[in-house]
């Protein structure tokens, strides 16, 4: 059989990288990434998602396919973001620190009913930090435990209609070409109070200079997490990424034989911790529910998405048909919870009074909970601008 072989190879822009290459036969040997700090000639290309779509599992495979390191929009400021580059922009949790280094964009996607608490368990783990300095300190944390289950249920019931709707807003930004859904100086890009998300009385919605003078935001691909993970899917789902890459200026890709191999060895050989990780010292994953309102919120957001990307102009483009298509296999999942929950209702809480100030207290406790406070806000400058949104005190 065949193996990859790491070899010396000078890139186009002098820089030394190991390189992986395909004898043939489709065996593989998985041996990891390397930087590349020197993006002169080098295409880039832009990973965006939702926060906790899978991105991990994303960029391993990508890294692998390549034999570049992926760069993370948040973390290392200091170092080029060239090449390839993950984002979960514009999200709050994602920033766009790339400037106009990167030449195309892939969509990446996960149902919302596991996105939403698996995001939420990244945040604690990080211990709600809200700068990547405080990030930082904790990133050792990531990839290990579930939150309380108080925690999330908080969480859940504070942030729920927001968040399913950035969930959506997300997949729009980039399928729109940057439909700018929050408005001026909401520097959270999370419609937190007094500030808003754009309602659709609005429309037309302003476009985002970057995906004007920067990049074209619209994805050339769609892929999904759920797709990714897939035993029988995934090798099929990686091809998808490898033939966006391959022949791009810059990017060496395994030949087309060895992605099942490296899709294989890649799940084997990758040092970083997993979500299987995890369910050592945590609940499982399936114990972080929804109630049943919030389900068929969720029903009714898949319902609306398939409706849109399938209807229109999106009907000749082939990106949403991916999209739909990956929508519809969500609705499913969604659906047959939904009936589970019917037929097998739990005991809920009796509600009083108080819960809902409660959270909103809670979550303001938290790193990213009081971010437009006043003093905050006169802080940034741009007081007189912004001070028709609070109360005559200045309060909010």
């Amino acid at each position: 059989g065949s193996i990859w072989v790491c070899i010396l190879l000078h890139s186009s822009s002098k820089s030394v990288r190991r390189l992986s290459l395909n004898l043939g036969g489709g065996n593989c040997k998985w041996t990891g990434a390397e930087a590349i700090m020197d993006g002169t000639g080098v295409f880039g290309t832009l990973l965006a998602s939702y926060p906790a779509s899978g991105m991990r599992v994303t960029w391993q495979q990508t890294s692998s396919l390549t034999g570049l390191q992926v760069r993370d929009d948040f973390f290392n400021l200091h170092l080029p973001k060239v090449g390839i580059v993950k984002t979960q922009y514009p999200h709050y949790e994602g920033i766009w620190s790339y400037g106009s280094y990167l030449d195309q964009v892939v969509l990446l996607i996960r149902n919302p009913r596991w996105a939403l608490p698996s995001y939420h368990t990244l945040i604690s783990e990080i211990d709600y930090a809200h700068s990547w300095e405080l990030a930082y300190d904790e990133i050792s944390n990531v990839f290990t435990q579930r939150s309380p289950m108080y925690d999330w249920t908080r969480w859940r019931d504070y942030r729920f209609t927001d968040e399913i709707r950035m969930w959506g807003l997300h997949i729009d930004f980039y399928m729109e070409n940057g439909t700018k859904y929050w408005v001026e100086h909401d520097f959270e890009r999370n419609g937190q109070f007094p500030f808003y998300f754009r309602n659709e009385s609005e429309k037309p919605w302003p476009q985002d200079l970057n995906c004007i003078y920067n990049i074209d935001c619209v994805p050339v691909l769609a892929i999904s997490y759920e797709n990714m993970i897939d035993t029988a899917k995934g090798p099929n789902e990686l091809r998808k990424i490898a033939n966006v890459l391959r022949g791009k200026p810059g990017m060496t890709v395994i030949e087309d034989e060895a992605v099942d191999c490296v899709w294989h060895a890649t799940w084997a050989d990758a040092p970083e911790p997993s979500n299987d990780n995890r369910d050592i010292k945590s609940l499982p994953r399936t114990a972080y529910n929804f109630t049943i309102d919030q389900m068929h919120v969720i029903e009714d957001k898949l319902e609306e998405y398939i409706q849109k990307y399938s209807s229109g102009d999106w009907t000749s483009s082939t990106v949403a048909a991916d999209l739909v298509e990956n929508f519809q296999n969500y609705l499913v999942d969604v659906r047959d919870e939904i009936a589970l929950m019917v037929a097998n209702p739990q005991p809920t809480a009796a509600p009083y009074a108080n819960y809902n100030l409660e959270i909103k207290e809670w979550y303001n406790s938290l790193g990213k909970g009081d971010r437009y406070n006043k003093a905050a806000i006169q802080a940034m400058g741009i007081w007189d601008e912004v001070k028709h949104f609070y109360d005559d005190d200045g309060t909010v």
